[in-house]
């Protein structure tokens, strides 16, 4: 059954949402995986020796226990990735293709991985970056048995969403490849509710998500005419982003801005703007602008939560001080450790120890793990 247009839609829009927030590679395999009417699991892995994204793992549908055994012992006794370097970019092949199945079903990798997990030996992927130092890949394993079903499918829509996958990971390492602390060191996410929109040097929009359009609409921080020319409510803001756009125009592609907007409502705004050099990319759901287009401005906007009600919520559900709250909460806002310092008017050494505290009570290995459980909870807010 091939995918829909509007499914396809979405897992481009996933995809480029994506771009500004490397935790949204989760939601995208979780919802690739189920696309096609049987279960794929699904894997974005990689690594790039620029960014020090050494490994990429993102995967869905997996066996917990099967990845930890994988993560163990069979890491480098994959039979798959052996072939990995007779792919080039844009390839995209089947799992019998990368390994024979008599030669598969020989190894301790089939016995111990594909087979408990109802033979998942079907399937493949595609080579989405390989060169001196860095190598990504999408790719699905389905059960045998479904071959036959679903197998051509899956590999044509791997193809149709590889050019925009690509186009993500080039924003991922754009940004990670800043000296900015708010993007190298911090690698801060913007979570969920994010508007994300793509602006011509002219402000004119040639893209924008679900919750860009619903900001649009709203009015209430930004808007746009007939013209489709992004301006926004406060003359402030609007001068801000107007300076960064004619910096952009003039090739300032590294250029980076993060600022607080407030709208006519008086509710607190989190805004990120990133230049960026775009025409040399893949083709992408932007369509023709971005295939000839020099440069243009990705803005990402996300409103701030800092109710009482929700600061208490956290304390509760996370088991967290009322300190450590206000600083998680802000962490979760995109603010950076200094920021936040300078905000709660307390030094950047308190703000480290207790972002130190809240991932050790949450069981948080990282900032992202401890940020997603904020969103989480916002979400269930939400509802």
């Amino acid at each position: 059954m091939a995918v829909a247009a509007e499914e396809l839609i979405r897992l481009s829009n996933l995809a480029v949402s994506a771009a500004l927030d490397p935790g949204r590679w989760q939601v995208f395999l979780d919802t690739l995986s189920c696309s096609l009417g049987t279960r794929v699991c699904t894997q974005l892995i990689g690594y790039d020796d620029l960014t020090k994204a050494t490994p990429l793992t993102f995967s869905s549908g997996y066996d917990p226990y099967i990845l930890e055994l994988y993560d163990e012992h069979y890491a480098d006794k994959n039979p798959f990735a052996a072939n990995f370097a007779t792919c080039k970019v844009g390839d995209v092949v089947s799992t019998h293709q990368l390994c024979r199945p008599e030669t598969l079903k020989k190894t301790q990798f089939y016995a111990d991985l594909l087979l408990p997990l109802e033979d998942i030996t079907g399937g493949g992927g595609s080579m989405l970056a390989l060169d001196g130092d860095r190598m990504f890949l999408l790719g699905g394993n389905m059960r045998s048995k479904d071959r036959d079903k679903y197998e051509d499918d899956w590999l044509r829509l791997c193809a149709q969403l590889a050019p925009v996958i690509r186009q993500s990971l080039e924003i991922n390492r754009t940004i990670s490849g800043l000296t900015f602390e708010k993007w190298a060191a911090e690698q801060h996410l913007m979570g969920s509710g994010t508007a994300i929109f793509v602006i011509d040097t002219a402000m004119r929009i040639h893209y924008a998500c679900a919750e860009a359009q619903k900001l649009l609409a709203s009015g209430s921080l930004v808007g746009c005419g007939f013209d489709r020319r992004l301006h926004f409510r406060s003359e402030e803001d609007q001068g801000r982003f107007a300076g960064f756009v004619q910096l952009q125009s003039m090739g300032g592609f590294d250029v980076f801005r993060n600022w607080q907007a407030r709208d006519g409502r008086g509710r607190n705004w989190t805004c990120r703007s990133i230049g960026l050099q775009l025409g040399d990319l893949d083709k992408t759901p932007f369509g023709v602008f971005m295939n000839k287009a020099v440069s243009a401005v990705l803005l990402a906007v996300r409103p701030e939560a800092g109710s009482d009600r929700f600061l208490a919520e956290m304390q509760k559900k996370l088991g967290l001080s009322p300190a450590e709250a206000a600083t998680v909460l802000k962490l979760a806002d995109g603010r950076t450790p200094a920021e936040i310092a300078q905000d709660r008017e307390i030094s950047i050494y308190t703000v480290r120890n207790q972002i130190k505290a809240a991932l050790s009570k949450t069981g948080s290995r990282r900032q992202a793990e401890l940020v997603r459980s904020v969103e989480q909870l916002r979400l269930q807010g939400n509802r």
